[in-house]
């Protein structure tokens, strides 16, 4: 592999790229560019060398559906036929990417509005990890005039909840991080009045076909409290993440980000990813609109055909 996959790869698995749709369209903006750069004539040639490049910038994260999706969606429309030449299949590959890429910012651009629909002035929001789509979700209700409160968790080991604390915070949105670790006691009644939540909103790495979602790790925790105390979950993410399997192998990461001087004899496990079930779910912000998770299969179907 060139130098240039080898650094997206190496970005998106050290979580330099962080975040499905980044790390999507860095997948795709690497393909298009390492595609149109391969020197051949021969088109079987070079389409197998576009599948090795693909299969390899995809195992860099293998719980990202969003990135094999538009993967698959592009091949999907890259055929070669008995008259295909190289030049002909490189101007496909070109514009296959762009409608790609287009067709996630078109989700993004739908589902972004949507939050006013589910946040009320006043109201006190608990967020996991950081979600660009749930970041540009509570920006653009602030801008819209609905005043509210956000609690966003620190999201060890990588700290990935200070992206969205200082996002929040530059756009002037009241914030304020706790640890993961308090969390399921902060959303609960005992913690006292004053922390009582309204709603949670989370991303999602994933999409399954029960309408389960899998998401950074500790969303587990986090839907199950939220359940038993009847406070409204709702998960903001594109359909074009959609998994095709009722489980996706979730992902461990290496035991240097939990400590990185650990006692040699020590075992640490690091789970990158956990599930929430669909019934603890009050409904998937969308692009086809805030939909129940049993209606998310039917959803693919309607508006990302090719994905199934």
């Amino acid at each position: 592999m060139n130098k240039r996959l080898q650094k997206i790869y190496r970005d998106i698995k050290t979580i330099k790229i962080q975040g499905a749709t980044a790390v999507t369209k860095s997948v795709i903006l690497a393909l298009r560019q390492y595609g149109l750069e391969i020197k051949t004539n021969s088109p079987k040639l070079w389409h197998k060398e576009l599948t090795k490049a693909a299969d390899y910038l995809l195992s860099a994260r293998p719980t990202e559906p969003m990135a094999q999706n538009s993967v698959k969606y592009i091949f999907k429309n890259i055929k070669i036929k008995k008259t295909s030449n190289v030049d002909q299949l490189k101007s496909s590959l070109n514009s296959e990417c762009q409608e790609t890429a287009l067709i996630i910012e078109n989700a993004a651009k739908k589902i972004i509005p949507l939050g006013k629909k589910i946040l009320k002035n006043y109201d006190e929001v608990l967020t996991h990890c950081h979600s660009w789509l749930v970041e540009q979700m509570l920006i653009d209700a602030h801008k819209n005039g609905i005043e509210f409160k956000v609690y966003n968790t620190e999201t060890r080991p990588l700290f990935q909840g200070r992206i969205t604390s200082k996002k929040l915070l530059e756009a002037n949105i009241d914030t304020t991080m706790i640890t993961d670790s308090s969390v399921g006691f902060f959303i609960s009644h005992y913690s006292g009045k004053n922390y009582l939540k309204h709603v949670i909103i989370i991303g999602a790495d994933a999409i399954l076909p029960n309408g389960s979602v899998v998401n950074k790790i500790g969303s587990y925790g986090i839907a199950a409290v939220a359940f038993l105390k009847k406070i409204p979950l709702y998960v903001a993410a594109p359909l074009f993440k959609f998994h095709h399997h009722s489980w996706i192998k979730i992902e461990k990461r290496s035991p240097g980000e939990v400590w990185s001087n650990a006692p040699k004899k020590l075992k640490i496990i690091n789970f990158a990813f956990d599930m929430v079930p669909s019934k603890w779910i009050k409904g998937i912000i969308c692009e086809n609109g805030i939909i129940k998770p049993k209606d998310v299969k039917k959803n693919v179907r309607k508006i990302y055909p090719e994905i199934l």
